[in-house]
């Protein structure tokens, strides 16, 4: 048999689909089970044990400088000839609500039969022929055991298991340091792609202020570049801030994450993680970390998107005026640390 799970989203979502595709290896060890994902999203599955090889297209959005439009289709084209070669049996189409789009990506691949969710009341492509019903009650269940669903069409019924990630190669710098671990790594994620997620520089710096009395290693991580870069906004300013708010502190280590390479095996690094609702939380949650994660104060965020099976804390403002993630108080930060630090420096001793 073989099988294609497409999930075109971004880098959370994507980590959030990994439990669908052990479950398919679990029920179909001799399967070939393949993904098509898009190239912003790919280094989530690049190397993953479970899949048979990664199919990517590049999104006309996220196309680089110099990369032409009619470049990008001519590519996607030539990968949708190379997916009707591979004469799949089943296109999972993995991802909430009615996704037009990645069912259009399946109907490029020929396959012999498309799995997907369908919205009620709202027509979909007659390529689906194993429609699953997406219902609101879906939104206020983790996405992990939304996606469970499209596999009972194929047999598979059990509760989903955790993330995974394919393995990472720890650059040397954090390798050094890290390798063998005299204190629990709390890793803060200082970047968010949107404003109502970002949490104040100022308050990271009154955080790792008031866990310096523990016996922690802080991991600064961001994505780099300026913050006024149209194609990728980057928080170079905001970690210069808090370098020096604690110039030459030995138990602070900076480290800018270019790809999502770099963030999976900085996150590798770390018992713990702080981390606002987006991919970054869910790369921690792959890796095995505690998590912290900053959302908005809205329940399709907070009982969809949590950290899935890792030891968590969600936080928000508890204000359904002041819901952005800002409002999050340093306080319930640094509480929810120590609630989660037992845990998080038993892990950092095995």
């Amino acid at each position: 048999m073989k099988i294609l799970v497409i999930r075109r989203d971004n880098i959370g979502d994507l980590v959030c689909t990994t439990p669908l595709i052990a479950a398919l290896r679990d029920k179909y060890p001799q399967a070939a089970i393949y993904a098509l994902v898009n190239d912003y999203n790919k280094d989530v599955l690049d190397g993953h044990p479970l899949l048979d090889g990664v199919y990517f297209y590049t999104k006309l959005k996220h196309r680089q400088a110099g990369d032409s439009v009619v470049r990008v289709i001519w590519r996607k084209l030539m990968t949708y000839l190379a997916l009707r070669r591979e004469h799949f049996d089943y296109a999972i189409v993995a991802g909430s609500g009615y996704p037009k789009n990645a069912v259009r990506l399946a109907k490029a691949a020929r396959p012999k039969h498309v799995i997907s969710f369908v919205s009620e009341g709202t027509d979909y492509d007659a390529i689906v022929d194993y429609p699953i019903p997406f219902t609101r009650d879906h939104v206020f269940r983790h996405e992990v055991e939304c996606l469970a669903e499209l596999l009972v069409p194929l047999g598979v019924t059990q509760a989903p298991g955790k993330l995974s990630l394919p393995p990472v190669v720890v650059p040397d710098v954090l390798a050094r340091r890290f390798s063998t671990k005299q204190r629990p790594v709390i890793a803060l994620h200082i970047s968010a792609r949107e404003n109502s997620r970002v949490w104040a520089v100022e308050h990271f710096c009154e955080v790792i202020r008031s866990c310096l009395s523990r016996d922690v290693d802080f991991l600064l991580l961001w994505a780099p570049g300026a913050a006024d870069d149209p194609r990728h906004p980057g928080d170079d300013e905001k970690a210069h801030y808090i370098r020096s708010q604690f110039p030459d502190h030995e138990r602070l280590v900076f480290y800018p994450t270019r790809t999502v390479k770099d963030l999976m095996a900085a996150f590798s690094c770390a018992d713990l993680a702080v981390c606002s609702d987006g991919g970054g939380l869910h790369l921690a949650a792959g890796s095995g970390a505690c998590v912290v994660g900053l959302f908005e104060h809205l329940e399709k965020k907070t009982k969809h998107w949590y950290p899935w099976q890792v030891p968590h804390r969600v936080l928000t403002s508890g204000s359904e005026q002041d819901w952005q993630v800002g409002h999050i108080p340093v306080q319930a930060v640094v509480d929810a640390i120590d609630d989660l630090l037992p845990q998080a420096a038993g892990a950092s001793r095995d």
